[in-house]
C-alpha cells in the first residue's frame, strides 16, 4: 500500500472547479447569495490616505471576516439560478493505492489494484446525521480520485476529467465503517470492516435524481431564497444539537462555538441582517467539517 503522490488540496482545486464549471445545475453559494440578497464582496481598504488620493471619503460598511469569497460577481448569468432548496456537500479525500486488493476486499468482489480512503469517525457520525435529516434536500458525499500519480492528476486537470475519474460514495453508505475501497470511478465499492460490495451512482446522476425529486418548482424571488437558506441552516443545527448524541464530538463543539460567535457579531451590526446570519451558519458547517458547499438548481 502507498499513499497518493499528490496532496489532498492539489486534488480539491481541480475537482471543485470542474464541478462548478462542468454542470449547468451546480453553483457556488456565494454567487447565489449575492444575486438574491444584494450583498457584494469587494476590497476592504481602511487607509485614509488612499481615499484622499482618490478624492473621496472612506466608504462606510461592515467587514465580514467569515464572508471570505475570492471573487466578485457583477453580472446576472443567463441560466436560471438556484434558491438553496437543493444542496451538495462534498469532502475530498486523499487515497491509498494497493497494487493488489486486500484479501477481505477480494472476497467481496474487487480484484487486482484498488484504492481506499479512511473516514474520521467523529466527522462521519455528524455527516450521516445531517444527511439523514436533510434526506432529499441535499447530497452529503465523499470524493476521492481513482488515480494516485501526480502525472495522472495533471493530465485529468488539463483534460477536465477529474470528476469522471473519481469515486463519490454518499456519507450514509459508510455508516458504521472506517474505510472505502474502490477500483473504478463512480459509486461502486466496498466498505470496511464488513466487506460487502455496494453499487452506487455517479455524482452527476445523483445530482439529476435530486433535481427530479423536487416536490415543487423553484421560486426565484429573493424572499424564497432566504426562506430556503434559513430552513437549511435550521435543519443542520437541529441534526447536530444535544439530542443527536454528539455532545462530546469535537467538531460539533467547534461548530456551536462558531455559531455563538456569529450570533454575537450579527447582533452588533444590525445592517448585516438575518440573511447573512443563516448564510454564515451553513458556510460554517461546511468549513468546520471540511466540506465544499454547492447549491443545485
Amino acid at each position: 500500500m502507498k499513499t497518493a503522490a499528490f496532496e489532498e488540496k492539489e486534488y480539491e482545486a481541480p475537482l471543485y472547479n470542474q464541478l462548478a464549471l462542468g454542470n449547468p445545475h451546480v453553483w457556488s453559494p456565494g454567487q447565489v447569495f449575492e444575486n438574491h440578497l444584494g450583498f457584494d464582496h469587494g476590497l476592504f481598504v481602511s487607509n485614509p490616505r488612499l481615499w484622499q488620493l482618490l478624492g473621496r471619503a472612506a466608504t462606510v460598511g461592515v467587514f465580514l471576516n467569515r464572508y471570505n469569497w475570492d471573487f466578485i460577481w457583477r453580472h446576472r448569468p443567463r441560466r436560471a439560478m438556484p434558491n438553496f432548496r437543493l444542496n451538495l456537500f462534498l469532502q475530498a479525500k486523499r487515497p491509498n493505492y494497493y497494487s493488489r486488493s486486500p484479501r477481505h476486499v477480494r472476497v467481496a468482489g474487487i480484484n487486482g489494484p484498488c484504492w481506499s480512503f479512511t473516514v474520521d469517525a467523529n466527522q462521519q457520525l455528524a455527516l450521516e446525521r445531517v444527511a439523514a435529516r436533510l434526506r432529499t434536500r441535499a447530497l452529503v458525499a465523499y470524493a476521492s480520485p481513482a488515480f494516485h500519480r501526480e502525472s495522472q492528476l495533471y493530465a485529468h486537470t488539463t483534460l477536465g476529467t477529474v470528476i469522471e475519474n473519481s469515486t463519490f460514495p454518499e456519507a450514509t453508505r459508510l455508516t458504521g465503517h472506517s474505510k472505502w475501497f474502490y477500483n473504478t470511478p463512480g459509486g461502486n465499492g466496498v466498505a470496511n470492516p464488513e466487506a460487502e460490495f455496494s453499487e452506487g451512482t455517479p455524482l452527476f446522476e445523483m445530482i439529476e435524481q435530486l433535481r427530479k425529486n423536487q416536490n415543487e418548482p423553484a421560486d426565484m424571488s429573493g424572499r424564497r431564497a432566504y426562506e430556503e437558506l434559513s430552513s437549511l441552516s435550521k435543519e443542520i443545527i437541529s441534526s447536530l444539537d444535544v439530542k443527536s448524541g454528539l455532545v462530546e464530538n469535537p467538531r460539533v463543539a467547534i461548530f456551536f462555538e462558531e455559531i455563538r460567535i456569529i450570533d454575537r457579531e450579527v447582533k452588533q451590526f444590525e445592517q448585516i441582517g438575518e440573511p447573512v446570519r443563516v448564510f454564515l451558519y451553513v458556510a460554517t458547517f461546511a468549513r468546520v467539517f471540511n466540506l465544499e458547499w454547492f447549491t443545485i438548481s
